[in-house]
């Protein structure tokens, strides 16, 4: 059996009040863009989801839950560590166009699958995976340093389909006292 750099969690939470979190998404969405940030996925530097989202009692429960699982995937409950998320919002079938193979250079990398229609994240030389309403992907960035080709990712289009596809996107960092460009970085308590 492969050994896996990722684990996967099923959050109940977010699979009862879906319809809910995808309304909010798309308000989300409409505040983005009246900040004139024209694509929520490659203007993820610009802001936090969970800024833009931070009066939502839901996403104020979909943060504490995140937070449980990163640190249960990272094991250890005292480690300084810094969240920064955006909002993967994408129209028909356009996800294969918006989200081509690419990486993420921080320690760990992760996403929630709001709404992921009949969709599959591909990592190169590796494994893949499913995508499920509620479900939560967390594994392994490419760190700061070098790149890890196998780590390199893409979304497949299974099954054409209308409508969004959502997810919400975050990368974890470890790194102590860098200056981030902006402050789309958050502190994991």
């Amino acid at each position: 059996m492969k050994k896996t750099n990722y684990k996967l969690y099923q959050s109940p939470f977010i699979e009862k009040n879906q319809q809910t979190i995808v309304g909010i998404c798309k308000n989300a969405n409409l505040i983005l863009k009246q900040k004139s940030i024209k694509d929520s996925t490659w203007d993820f530097e610009k802001y936090n989801l969970f800024s833009i989202t931070s009066s939502s009692y839901l996403f104020f429960k979909i943060y504490k839950e995140l937070n449980y699982y990163i640190r249960d995937y990272v094991n250890d409950k005292n480690k300084p560590l810094w969240i920064t998320s955006w909002l993967n919002y994408h129209e028909g079938n356009e996800v294969e166009k918006k989200l081509p193979p690419h990486t993420h250079p921080f320690d760990y990398h992760g996403y929630i699958s709001i709404q992921p229609q009949d969709t599959t994240t591909i990592f190169h030389k590796g494994y893949e995976i499913n995508n499920k309403i509620g479900q939560i992907y967390i594994g392994q960035g490419n760190g700061q340093e070098n790149i890890r080709p196998e780590l390199t990712h893409y979304v497949k289009i299974n099954t054409p389909y209308e409508g969004l596809r959502v997810t919400i996107g975050f990368d974890i960092s470890t790194k102590l006292d860098v200056n981030f460009s902006n402050s789309h970085f958050y502190p994991l308590i």
